[in-house]
């Protein structure tokens, strides 16, 4: 039996659950990934992630907002296959910024270029 620490149960629930959604936005499974963001449930689904995530840091902040609270690579599904992620690799959020953060940055919402909670 194979043992799912807290941290990979959750990262990997948020990413079936992300690419699912990517994938049937608009009711047709076969989608293209990225016209997702045409779709407006795309920002409801991409909400309701961001406010599990951030709950889900709540329950540890010190940890879950640190070195430990980073898992992967700098890539998407590691293409091109890239190293992993620290809390000093540079991020680069597209139209969403004009400046590239570090990961450090981006890591709470009260914090870096972010001011929001849920309520």
């Amino acid at each position: 039996m194979a043992v799912v620490s807290t941290h990979n149960f959750v990262g990997l629930t948020l990413d079936v659950n992300m690419f699912t959604g990517h994938y049937t936005m608009g009711g047709d499974p076969g989608r293209d990934f990225f016209v997702s963001p045409g779709d407006p449930l795309f920002y409801l689904h991409h909400g309701m992630i961001d406010k599990v995530w951030w709950i889900w840091q709540l329950l540890d902040q010190e940890t879950r907002t640190g070195a430990q609270g980073i898992s992967g690579t700098n890539t998407f599904l590691n293409q091109p296959p890239s190293e992993q992620t620290t809390l000093d690799s540079p991020q680069n959020i597209g139209h969403a910024a004009t400046s590239t953060y570090k990961m450090r940055d981006l890591m709470r919402t009260t914090e870096g270029p972010f001011c929001y909670i849920y309520v």
